[in-house]
């Protein structure tokens, strides 16, 4: 590696945000170059205003790395004029990019072009330019580096585009440039390093699609409440909308140092919830072979995420709101009380206003963990964002496979997802798995399961899943199921609709043949006349 000392002149890198793998690299290859220089980073809109505030004060160089010559041009020219008057020579590498024909020729002689007309990524072009030695960054840049180091890079790499996406953080993305620069080995990367690589090996594929205004916003709280102090959020939203995500993503950008624990709590019996929760002492019960620390415990200095907390029974409410309010915790059996550091992000689809209401869950509990309250949008109340979500996820469910079409789209955005993000996941999976389903069809088939599942209950079928009856005269059920039946909704004949509309236009691909149409959609013959007659 050749690296020439620059003169005493300040020097200051400003990268670009566009294809961050490239762009990591590259900036690490001027670095080498400039090993003393300063390090900045701008979308095109905004360097102006970057350049006016990071450039060095007198006698110094700024070098453009991977950005357009963009924005406000009369703004632009002031700064570059004001460089200039201070002897601060800017220097913009363009790889493949000549100068703008939108801007005036005057900025021409306020920096100097560095125009590089051949090079497989800017990465490249910088090492021929620089005359630097950077074969490793360059493989890097362009995805084919070799050796037992190159996938703990281009995993870092990822991870940082990942954390970038969602927090607009510029630290981990400087910390990798001069990593990457005075080429650290993996082993040698620093904690905050490692917690990031670790979440996006986690949930690196789970993503909030940022689209819509709500979901934009939901973008921008997330980061604020994450930078902040605040112990405890309450995260709401249907079944399927991504709850458990907003929670990953909170603690990832929150910096905290201990792990991420999720703990559902509908899925513990009534006597082990307080052992799971807070931990208990040996011999501190029947089967308690051995202490146990318990979630709260478990997750000192990071984020617990307790969902369904709406399930919470009212003993244990009790026991989580003093947790809340004093931070010691005590252990089934225990004498002693600990001490922990953990933030709480609590989530539930019901609405805790009203179990309350109902002496289902403490008044004093709900305002102590609704401290800041995000909600997550349906994906019905953001359909803007369907086509980017199931193409995101396609991409990764169906490797090789067509691209979604325009019908695709078109059929997927035509039912309204009560299972959210989760629902649209499984039909697109299905889709993947039988590539011979249309995938009109497939939802089609969601939205029948869906109207069989909003029939109203039976008194039977209600009192057998509550557990109140075992059985009861045949006679006696009839007439209470009778009484039990009510017409339809406006929702439930609208829906009847939409299934009836498509199963008519497949027999109509299907000539009349109406064996063909029910094997088509996966029902039977008689499931599909059910849907003619409705």
């Amino acid at each position: 590696m050749q690296t020439k000392k620059s003169a005493k002149r300040e020097v200051l890198l400003i990268s670009g945000l566009g294809n961050i793998a490239d762009l990591c690299p590259a900036t690490a290859v001027a670095l080498r170059r400039y090993p003393g220089a300063r390090i900045a980073f701008s979308s095109r809109a905004a360097l102006p205003d970057v350049l006016s505030q990071n450039r060095p004060k007198k006698d110094g160089e700024v070098h453009l790395l991977g950005i357009g010559l963009t924005g406000d041009p009369t703004r632009l020219e002031k700064t570059l004029e004001e460089c200039k008057k201070n002897d601060v020579r800017v220097i913009w590498h363009s790889v493949g990019y000549p100068f703008p024909a939108s801007l005036p020729d005057s900025l021409r002689d306020l920096l100097k072009i560095d125009f590089i007309e051949e090079a497989d990524s800017l990465a490249d072009g910088l090492a021929h330019s620089l005359k630097i030695d950077a074969d490793f960054l360059v493989s890097l840049a362009q995805g084919d580096a070799k050796g037992p180091d190159a996938n703990a890079w281009q995993e870092r790499i990822e991870a940082v585009r990942w954390n970038f996406g969602g927090s607009h953080d510029f630290i981990p993305l400087e910390h990798l440039v001069r990593d990457l620069a005075a080429c650290v080995p993996p082993a040698k990367w620093d904690s905050p390093t490692r917690r990031l690589n670790e979440a996006y090996a986690r949930w690196g594929e789970r993503e909030l699609e940022t689209v819509s205004p709500a979901m934009k916003q939901l973008r921008h709280d997330i980061v604020r409440v994450a930078k902040s102090d605040a112990p405890r959020i309450l995260v709401t939203g249907e079944n399927g909308t991504g709850k458990e995500t907003v929670a990953m993503l909170i603690h990832v950008q929150s910096g905290r140092t201990g792990p991420f624990l999720a703990f559902n709590c509908a899925t513990v019996s009534r006597d082990l919830l307080e052992s799971r929760l807070f931990g208990h002492a040996k011999g501190a019960f029947t089967g308690a072979q051995e202490s146990r620390p318990g979630l709260f415990r478990d997750a000192d200095g990071g984020t617990l995420f307790l969902d369904e907390i709406g399930e919470l029974p009212l003993e244990m409410q009790g026991l989580l709101l003093r947790v809340l309010q004093d931070g010691l915790v005590q252990g089934v059996g225990e004498t002693d009380e600990v001490a922990v550091d953990v933030r709480v992000v609590a989530a539930t689809n019901r609405d805790l206003a009203e179990l309350v209401r109902e002496g289902h869950f403490r008044e004093d509990l709900y305002f102590r963990l609704s401290l800041v309250e995000l909600h997550v949008p349906p994906l019905r109340e953001r359909r803007d964002e369907l086509p980017v979500i199931a193409r995101s996820f396609w991409r990764k469910a169906a490797t090789g496979r067509k691209a979604l079409t325009g019908d695709d789209l078109a059929a997927l955005a035509a039912y309204d997802w009560p299972g959210n993000v989760r629902e649209l996941h499984n039909v697109l999976e299905r889709a993947a798995l039988f590539p011979y389903r249309a995938i009109a069809d497939l939802v089609a088939e969601e939205a029948g399961k869906c109207m069989a599942l909003r029939r109203p209950e039976s008194r039977e079928g209600r009192e057998r899943r509550e557990g109140l009856v075992a059985d009861e005269p045949s006679a006696l059920r009839q007439s209470a199921d009778a009484q039990e039946r009510v017409p339809p909704t406006g929702e439930s004949e609208l829906l009847e609709d939409v299934i009836r509309a498509h199963v008519r236009k497949v027999i109509e691909r299907h000539k009349g043949n109406r064996s063909e149409a029910a094997r088509a959609l996966g029902i039977s013959r008689g499931t599909l006349r059910s849907h003619l007659k409705g």
